[in-house]
C-alpha cells in the first residue's frame, strides 16, 4: 500500500488567477528550502489567504530561489454567516496566542481594542498579527486569514463598527457575571439557539481583558450595543481559552446549521 505524500501549503499573498509559474524568495522560499526540504517534482499548495489557492509543483530551486508550476486555482467562499471576534487588548503574548487560535478556528474578522484596563498601552503591531493570522493558515488549510483591525479603546471602536451598521448581528458578550453558585445563566450555546435567525449575517462575540471591562465600559456596552450576556461555563477562563470556547461553539452551530441549508 502507497502512502499518500503530504501536500504542502504556502503563502504568497500576491497571488491571482492565470498565473502559470510562481518565483518564491525570502521567508516562503526559506521555509520550503530549509524547513521542509521540498525537492523538484514534490506538490505544494499556495494561498493567497484571501479565498484563492492553487496548486502545483516545484519545477527548480536552489538557495536563492524556487520556481513552481500552477497546475490549477480555486476559488472558495466563505461561510455564512459571518463570525467576529471582539477582543479587547490582552498582554501581547496572549494576544499572538489569541489571534493564532482564533485564525485557525475559523474567525473571520479579529477586532482589537484598548480597554480601560488592557495590561499594556503600547502600540499594536497589526502587520506582526496580520502574520501570525495567515501563518494559522498554513496549519488549518482555510482558505481565508482573518481580517484584523485595531482601535485605541471601546468608543471609537463602536463609532466604526456599530454605531451606524445595519446588519443583521447577532452579538454575544462572555459575562461572567452570569454565573451565581455554580448556576449558569445564558450559556453561550443556549443563547445561539434561541437568537440565531435565518436572517442573521453576522455573529459577534465580546471579550474583556484580563482584568475585565471598567464599570464604564460595561455601563456602555449595555447601554449601547443590543448584546446577548452569555456564560462559557462555571469556571473563569483565561482569554486564550476563553475565546477558543466561544469560537468553538459558535463555528460548530454555523456548521451544523450550514449542513441543514
Amino acid at each position: 500500500m502507497s502512502i499518500q505524500k503530504q501536500t504542502w501549503t504556502l503563502i504568497q499573498v500576491d497571488l491571482c488567477k492565470n498565473q502559470t509559474e510562481i518565483i518564491l524568495k525570502d521567508e516562503e522560499h526559506h521555509y520550503v528550502f530549509h524547513v521542509l526540504r521540498l525537492k523538484e517534482g514534490d506538490s505544494v499548495e499556495l494561498t493567497n489567504c484571501n479565498g484563492l489557492t492553487a496548486i502545483g509543483n516545484i519545477i527548480s530551486i536552489n538557495k536563492k530561489s524556487i520556481t513552481i508550476e500552477i497546475k490549477n486555482y480555486s476559488e472558495h467562499k466563505k461561510n455564512s454567516p459571518i463570525i467576529h471576534l471582539w477582543l479587547a487588548y490582552p498582554k501581547p503574548a496572549t494576544l499572538e496566542e489569541v489571534v493564532a487560535s482564533a485564525s485557525e478556528l475559523g474567525a473571520d474578522h479579529i477586532h482589537i481594542f484598548k480597554a480601560d484596563k488592557s495590561a499594556v498601552k503600547s502600540a499594536i503591531k497589526i502587520e506582526k498579527i496580520t502574520k501570525i493570522s495567515q501563518e494559522a493558515v498554513r496549519i488549518s488549510k482555510s482558505a481565508y486569514a482573518a481580517n484584523i483591525s485595531c482601535y485605541n479603546n471601546l468608543n471609537e471602536f463602536y463609532q466604526k463598527n456599530i454605531e451606524q451598521n445595519e446588519r443583521k448581528r447577532l452579538i454575544l458578550f462572555c459575562d461572567e457575571s452570569h454565573v451565581y453558585e455554580g448556576k449558569i445563566k445564558n450559556s453561550i450555546y443556549t443563547i445561539i439557539r434561541e437568537q440565531y435567525k435565518n436572517s442573521t449575517e453576522e455573529i459577534c462575540i465580546l471579550i474583556g481583558p484580563e482584568a475585565s471591562f471598567s464599570d464604564m465600559e460595561r455601563s456602555f456596552i449595555y447601554e449601547k450595543i443590543t448584546t446577548h450576556a452569555v456564560s462559557l461555563g462555571n469556571n473563569i477562563l483565561r482569554v486564550p481559552n476563553a475565546v477558543i470556547s466561544a469560537l468553538g461553539t459558535v463555528i460548530n452551530f454555523r456548521n451544523d446549521t450550514l449542513n441543514f441549508r
